[in-house]
């Protein structure tokens, strides 16, 4: 179950830098279509959440194992859960009308998004076997989400200081919020990595 919730909560990821490309294309129709696939990623990554912690509550196993699969698996929910966030955002502005050095730079938080989610999956998954490569897969995932946070300083410096014709106030400042819940998945990719380490470091 671990498994499938990191695989919906990847295809969530995925979804959100393709409709970030679609949305550079002005193309709203199919844009609101890959949303609908978010949506449904994020929501069936829910449910198995809470399947997850029923089975894990009503399971015998160690209450420090219990706790630690809780935690983790809460965890990865909120990188899928941001994803959905920024995708509910991006389909509500015209994005399509941004300057290319927003669009650019978007693409590339967005992709280094996926690739942070990628590397987390590698770490969880290495956790029962491997939990020295697990640690060292966490460590990674701290450097893509430090790339990640370069990434938000510089579309936020465009954002400062483009210029940006037919948008509304509230275009804008939901725009600011789009960029902050990519970073915000990001993040919620280095905290699931920090509770990979402690369950490694406990396992080695």
């Amino acid at each position: 179950m671990v498994e499938k919730h990191l695989d919906l909560t990847q295809n969530a990821a995925i979804s959100l830098h393709t409709m970030v490309e679609v949305a550079s294309d002005s193309n709203q129709e199919k844009g609101s279509a890959i949303f609908t696939n978010i949506s449904r990623y994020e929501r069936e990554a829910d449910e198995l959440r809470r399947k997850m912690v029923r089975e894990l509550t009503e399971g015998e196993m160690y209450p420090e194992e219990r706790d630690d699969l809780m935690e983790l698996v809460r965890a990865v929910d909120q990188i899928a859960d941001w994803s959905k966030e920024a995708g509910r955002i991006l389909r509500t502005i015209p994005f399509e009308k941004t300057p290319d050095s927003i669009k650019t730079a978007t693409l590339n938080m967005a992709k280094a998004n996926v690739d942070c989610v990628d590397v987390l999956k590698q770490s969880i998954n290495a956790l029962p076997k491997n939990p020295s490569r697990a640690l060292t897969l966490a460590d990674e995932v701290e450097m893509l989400e430090e790339t990640i946070d370069d990434l938000y300083g510089e579309v936020r410096l465009h954002f400062a200081n483009e210029e940006f014709p037919g948008f509304s106030m509230g275009s804008l400042i939901l725009m600011n919020e789009f960029f902050d819940a990519i970073e915000t998945a990001a993040d919620w990719c280095e905290n699931t990595a920090d509770i990979v380490r402690a369950i490694a470091v406990r396992r080695s």
